[in-house]
């Protein structure tokens, strides 16, 4: 594949072809699922981004409305956003402040990207506002792959790599979809399943009732959020784990839920 090239007045970015093919992350590191936000005014540009990432098997979720970058983040959660700092009449540094104020969408790492606002000035003023890092254009696809990965192992706890998650005489395999409670397997629909490995995934952490009903439901960011659909659920989840495991799943009012330690 021939190289391909972005050039315009505000600034360059080159995507080079791997000859020897994508990059091969190490077995595991990084899950399939991996979602990252990219936020661009430029059509072509971001177009050529969000296909290097798909090509890594990331899942890619394109802000094709500026205005709308705050509510795609909160509905959707993704592990990462990568963003320009130059978007027109608005600011990415202004957009990782917004972010990183925000409740459901302050934990969510930032990457900057910029091929003209390359002074020290604003790199230090994008470190100041949240972001993780900020990188400069040009740059070949290898290396922007190896940051977001860089930035998303950084994030990842132990919990979200695995296969298997464990609780006090709880285990859940994610690929055989099985679930065994004190050595006996357990009977969950699809969506319990779903719903308790999210919240196995960020045990400690509140995993927000829009993230769990856009994920788990599939919903897109435009669907209003059921809130009482989720509340259903977890309500059965909590009745097929027992009592004893069913009362870690503490609701959060206003938030979502969160599985104890």
């Amino acid at each position: 594949m021939l190289p391909l090239r972005h050039d315009t007045t505000k600034e360059s970015f080159i995507m080079s072809q791997n000859p020897q093919g994508s990059i091969t992350p190490q077995e595991g590191a990084i899950r399939p699922d991996t979602k990252i936000l990219i936020v661009e005014d430029n059509p072509s540009f971001r177009k050529m981004v969000k296909v290097v990432l798909e090509e890594e098997k990331f899942l890619v979720i394109a802000a094709e409305d500026l205005n709308d970058v705050l509510n795609l983040a909160k509905t959707h959660q993704p592990n990462l956003i990568l963003m320009d700092v130059v978007l027109g009449d608005q600011s990415g540094i202004a957009l990782t402040q917004k972010l990183k104020a925000q409740p459901y969408t302050s934990s969510i790492p930032v990457i900057l990207l910029s091929g003209a606002q390359t002074d020290e000035e604003f790199q230090l003023q994008g470190f100041e506002e949240g972001a993780d890092d900020y990188i400069l254009k040009p740059i070949s696809n290898e290396l922007l792959v190896a940051k977001v990965r860089a930035v998303l192992r950084r994030y990842a706890s132990a919990e979200e790599l695995a296969d298997v998650l464990q609780a006090e005489g709880l285990a859940l395999d994610v690929k055989a979809r099985k679930v065994l409670v004190s050595g006996q397997p357990i009977a969950l629909t699809r969506k319990e399943f779903d719903l308790l490995t999210a919240l196995l995934r960020k045990r400690g952490q509140v995993v927000y009732t829009t993230q769990l009903y856009h994920t788990v439901w599939g919903y897109g960011a435009s669907a209003p959020v059921d809130s009482h659909t989720v509340k259903v659920h977890v309500s059965s989840l909590r009745s097929k784990l027992g009592p004893d495991l069913g009362k870690k799943i503490v609701n959060v009012p206003g938030l979502g839920y969160r599985f104890e330690n």
